[in-house]
């Protein structure tokens, strides 16, 4: 189960970071044929974070947490969805702030469920203190 947590991480981590950069391309007016691309990651990394969730609960995570993390699992694409119809006009910028906000807390969320599936496999070395030599 470790390797399959890593592995899910792993994925969460990389499609995560590929979002905010398409996202930063899309707020600068680059790359736009690119939104389909991003919506298709998008889904990915959501199903990754339910992934992540559901082996993180079986290693013994908090099930509030893992709880919270699969309901947001459904935010992120319903604003994603949404969002174009949300504040049009010159105040739309906060809706792509809080888009942006949505997608952090669930990379948020997806390290959350990491580490404290590792803390719950006894995975993380215990912190002892280091002799002053």
């Amino acid at each position: 189960m470790k390797t399959a947590i890593m592995v899910t991480r792993g994925a969460v981590s990389i499609t995560g970071l590929t979002q905010i950069v398409m996202g930063v391309l899309f707020w600068t007016g680059h790359a736009m044929a690119l939104v389909p691309a991003h919506m298709v990651i998008g889904f990915v990394f959501v199903l990754g974070l339910w992934t992540l969730a559901v082996l993180a609960a079986r290693a013994g995570a908090p099930r509030g947490l893992v709880a919270f993390a699969l309901v947001w699992g459904l935010v992120v694409p319903a604003f994603g969805f949404a969002q174009l119809q949300l504040l049009p006009g010159p105040l739309h910028w906060i809706i792509r702030v809080v888009h942006l906000l949505i997608g952090m807390v669930a990379m948020g969320l997806a390290d959350a469920l990491f580490k404290r599936s590792r803390a719950s496999t006894g995975a993380v070395p215990s912190r002892t203190p280091r002799p002053a030599f």
